[in-house]
């Protein structure tokens, strides 16, 4: 299952999206503000993304990746693979672990970090099962954004979605 944490405005849109595609999601907490969690199948992003209208969508995103300080090396692993995959995409990938604290780079629009180290749904997220780990267990790693690159998160979500598929 992939989870998409948005905000009310944002739920509704997805799910508008999903009806037109003849996906059912259900929004339990249709209307309610503030950033609440939808689940849809793995591959379900495929349908829905092309839906939602393209003028959201900012040119190209500020992207920055987790490394060195997620502990879990089979996670580490899986969020370079994640960020690899946006880099060959045309997109910039900078490692947010980089240079200490003093040289911290700005923040970026977009976050790549292990679904189990990312923010409480702070902001709009979608977790991704990108594959499992030694013990049979999913892997899943956490894309979030920051306001206004809401399709943008998505359209990234899409790319990651179809290559674990």
């Amino acid at each position: 299952m992939v989870a998409i944490a948005a905000t009310a405005r944002w739920r509704a849109r997805i799910v508008a999206a999903a009806a037109s595609a003849g996906i059912s999601i259900a929004d339990p907490q249709a209307g309610v503000p503030g950033i609440r969690v939808l689940t849809c199948a793995s591959g379900a992003l495929q349908a829905i993304v092309p839906r939602l209208a393209h003028d959201t969508h900012p040119p190209r995103p500020a992207i920055g990746a987790h490394s060195d300080s997620i502990a879990d090396r089979e996670l580490r692993d899986a969020v370079a693979d994640v960020a690899a995959l946006l880099s060959l995409h045309g997109n910039v990938v900078l490692d947010l672990d980089a240079g200490g604290r003093k040289h911290r780079p700005a923040r970026p629009d977009v976050v790549v970090s292990a679904g189990v180290d990312r923010p409480q749904w702070t902001e709009p997220a979608v977790t991704l099962p990108v594959g499992r780990d030694r013990r049979g267990g999913p892997l899943t790693v956490a894309l979030t954004a920051g306001p206004g690159f809401e399709g943008t998160l998505l359209e990234l979500a899409r790319l990651v979605d179809t290559d674990a598929a």
